[in-house]
């Protein structure tokens, strides 16, 4: 966000009584200069000593319009200093003035660099930590896997452990069978012997 920077208008003097009052002044002298030419050309024509008043008028007539001409130069000189300086102070001012705002504008500048920095090491930092954190999760999840696949075979020689030993179980059970089976046989021909054996006696 740039700083706003406040518009300033040079303030222009006022010039315009000072060229009226200089323009009067030139006619003046411009009159007064063609008055003295008319009379020194008349009195070198005619050659009168009638004339030699009017000569010497043209004489006082050159002096003073050279002397309202010499004013209006020195006053000219004046005012165009004048005017110089008045802009040359505007001038100061403004480039003070944007000095100062071109300032501003680059500490505010260099306080965003500045965040904007601090924020990308933050995100920076935040990226790494949650690269840490999925490179555990993986690791957790491959000793999680291998337990699965250990547990899994264990599992499998259970079951044929058991498998095993339910076959083993149902050969003594029908070895048992067996010879419970003999057993009662040999107890019934033993039982069926002493019967006869008892009758062979008794008879």
């Amino acid at each position: 966000m740039t700083t706003p920077r406040p518009s300033t208008t040079p303030s222009t003097p006022p010039r315009g009584r000072r060229s009226t009052a200089r323009s009067a002044r030139r006619v003046v002298a411009v009159l007064l200069l063609l008055a003295a030419l008319a009379a020194g050309v008349a009195a070198i024509v005619v050659g009168a000593p009638v004339l030699v008043p009017g000569a010497v008028g043209a004489i006082v007539a050159v002096a003073v319009s050279a002397r309202l001409l010499s004013d209006e130069t020195a006053q000219a000189r004046r005012d165009w200093a004048r005017d110089r300086a008045v802009l040359a102070h505007q001038h100061t001012r403004e480039a003070t003035v944007r000095a100062r705002e071109h300032a501003a504008f680059a500490e505010h500048m260099a306080g965003a660099v500045k965040a904007g920095r601090d924020e990308v090491e933050r995100l920076l930092t935040e990226l790494a930590t949650a690269a840490t954190s999925l490179a555990e999760a993986e690791q957790a999840y491959a000793e999680a896997a291998r337990r699965g696949d250990r547990l899994e075979s264990e599992l499998g020689s259970v079951k044929r452990t058991l498998e095993t030993t339910r076959n083993e179980l149902r050969h003594a059970q029908d070895a048992l069978a067996e010879s419970q089976s003999a057993e009662l046989q040999a107890r019934t021909e033993l039982l069926a012997w002493q019967q006869a054996d008892d009758t062979r006696k008794y008879a």
